[in-house]
């Protein structure tokens, strides 16, 4: 019997470290699992994170497209809106000064007029002094100068019209001007 009591000690020391050594084994991989969960759930937590900011970025991305076509279409009616003020502006310019060159014309006109009246009126009387009066002189009224003449115009005679011609060529209308 003490053999086998032996015998028995010999086989549950031998179970007791081939246990130990299990259980070891067993600790490194439970500590191994822990640690591989761990940066399992951190790459989770960074999928995630970074498809929020994906999805982010996306909306935003569509946002600034939308931006941009409405600024570009802002833009483009602005350039017209430029264009038109420009080519507006060309034409005031245009029309201010053919004004201009007509008011010049007209007071030459008018100068010339009034010189021509001057040159024909004689030369005015001297007065006779006239006794002081206590006061200030009185103001002489202003002459009125002649009303100014038309300066002749240029007159080409029409054209005259062959039969031929008379009912073919309809009249031409000058082009409406624009306010």
């Amino acid at each position: 019997m003490s053999d086998d009591i032996e015998l028995l000690q010999q086989r549950a020391s031998s179970q007791q470290e081939k246990f130990d050594q299990v259980t070891a084994v067993v600790d490194l991989a439970q500590a191994r699992f822990d640690t591989s969960a761990a940066a399992y759930e951190d790459a989770v937590r960074e999928r995630k994170r970074v498809a929020s900011a994906l999805d982010l970025a996306r909306k935003r991305a569509d946002r600034l497209a939308k931006e941009a076509k409405r600024t570009k279409k802002l833009a483009r009616g602005a350039q017209e809106d430029r264009d038109d003020a420009e080519a507006e502006l060309v034409e005031k310019h245009a029309a201010r000064d053919k004004s201009q060159a007509k008011l010049v014309k007209a007071q030459a006109a008018l100068a010339a007029a009034q010189a021509k009246a001057a040159a024909r009126e004689p030369a005015a009387p001297t007065k006779n002094a006239t006794p002081a009066r206590s006061g200030t002189a009185r103001k002489q009224p202003a002459k009125k100068a002649a009303p100014a003449r038309k300066t002749p115009t240029k007159r080409t005679p029409a054209p005259t019209r062959t039969p031929s011609t008379a009912k073919k060529t309809p009249a031409k209308r000058a082009p409406a001007k624009k306010s």
